[in-house]
């Protein structure tokens, strides 16, 4: 417990982060939806959101090295607090993309600046509980999020300043924290070619949840916006936004935990079975079920495909050498950030080509193809006879600018730059971490 009191505040503040961060989910296609905006080009101004996120967790160690990281959130939190503020003012989806990509880039600061922190922090002993605490608040207030707009048009001034606000209360623990700052990073990056060698199965599932999640998610409050739940409208949207986190919430501690005593890749196939099967009846048989109906059968989605990324880095892990882990996680944040890139885009083209059976019936394919995928990978290299997996903690897909929050993480990675081989220019460098923090 004195190890979660240490670093409480950086908890609260991505806590409040998070909750902007859900409200603005639901808030950005809703809004473009009321401008008349089609679906396309609602998947490409989340594709740019999704892009700013990647720049912003390729440059963040460098940004950490120049400013440190209590200047580098407070400077990220403003400047996203005056982007949500311009959406407000200015309605077209030609000013709200830069602003979307700008806050693609500033969420990526904050989130660095965060977790660095607490992998500096957090000793090697509770880090698994604290970042499972972490996490499980993370998920908890982007559940929250969308319901602080519940009601209000998707282009009401009153819902941007509910989420302006929350981004300018998340400064308020950071800035005023007693613990003390990490120091600087150094950056090293490690070929994407090499981290597919380690585990194939792990870069196509953390590809997909990129895909897959982001698709559909910058494309469900469209979905829900005529359901009457709630008020309809941005309630529905809440509603619907909630039961998917939820059911990966709840999901995401059985799934993992039978992961430590099943070969992973399984597990994952099975959830994300159970996620595509819910997808399709939702496509399907979507007017038969009702409107609650598809709440209950949303949330069966969410458990599955909101829970396999995390699966995915843990199957990483196990394949990794530990001095290499930092430079794994890192390189995998890229992959899954260019898959939040095309995803949107996908979903877009989708929807519009096929209406409401298009957005959940790609969806319900993309996840049993993943499933597909997993079983092959396990008859292609099964698990070695007596390998031990390594403990399963919770992990969001956000910027990590240490990633010794892992509990795999030793002191070796600490001790300074490690030789990963020849890079060259043609190589992505990408969300580059540092082994030091």
């Amino acid at each position: 417990m004195t190890d979660t009191r240490n670093v409480f505040a950086l908890i609260v503040a991505v806590m409040i982060l998070q909750i902007a961060g859900g409200l603005t989910a639901v808030l950005t296609p809703l809004g473009l939806e009321a401008m008349g905006t089609p679906p396309q080009a609602i998947g490409l101004i989340a594709a740019l959101h999704a892009a700013g996120f990647m720049l912003g967790a390729w440059t963040a160690p460098r940004a950490l090295a120049g400013f440190g990281n209590i200047r580098l959130f407070a400077a990220a939190s403003a400047l996203n607090a005056v982007s949500v503020l311009c959406m407000s003012l200015l309605h077209g989806a030609m000013f709200w993309a830069p602003l979307r990509l700008m806050m693609g880039i500033s969420f990526a600061y904050m989130f660095t600046s965060v977790e660095s922190w607490l992998g500096s922090s957090v000793p090697e002993k509770s880090r698994g509980h604290v970042m499972g605490i972490y996490h499980t608040g993370a998920k908890l207030s982007l559940i929250l999020g969308p319901f602080f707009v519940a009601g209000l048009s998707p282009l009401d001034t009153r819902a941007y300043t509910w989420a302006a606000m929350f981004l300018t209360l998340a400064l308020v623990p950071v800035c005023l924290t007693q613990q003390e700052e990490p120091p600087a990073p150094q950056r090293k990056a490690m070929p994407l070619r090499e981290i597919y060698a380690l585990a194939p199965a792990a870069v196509i599932g953390v590809l997909m949840a990129g895909v897959i999640n982001t698709g559909a998610q910058s494309l469900l409050p469209v979905y829900f916006e005529d359901f009457k739940l709630y008020g309809g409208g941005t309630g529905a949207a809440a509603v619907a936004s909630g039961a998917a986190w939820l059911g990966g919430l709840i999901m995401q501690w059985p799934a993992g935990r039978l992961s430590d005593h099943v070969e992973r890749r399984l597990v994952i196939a099975g959830i994300c079975t159970l996620s595509g099967l819910a997808a399709l009846l939702i496509a399907v048989f979507g007017k038969a079920l009702g409107e609650v109906g598809v709440i209950v059968v949303l949330g069966f989605w969410g458990a599955g495909s909101l829970s396999f990324y995390g699966l995915s880095v843990a199957h990483a892990i196990d394949r990794t050498p530990r001095e290499l882990i930092p430079h794994v996680m890192s390189g995998l944040l890229f992959v899954w950030a260019g898959g939040s890139i095309s995803g949107p885009l996908i979903a877009g083209f989708a929807m519009r080509g096929f209406g409401r059976l298009g957005l959940f019936g790609l969806m319900g394919v993309l996840l049993l193809l993943v499933a597909v995928m997993m079983v092959w990978r396990v008859r292609a290299k099964p698990m070695p006879v007596g390998e031990k997996h390594e403990e399963w903690s919770p992990i969001l897909p956000t910027p990590l600018a240490s990633v010794e929050i892992d509990p795999r993480m030793s002191e070796q990675s600490e001790q300074g730059e490690l030789d990963l081989g020849p890079k060259t220019d043609t190589q992505p460098v990408a969300a580059e971490t540092e082994a030091d923090i």
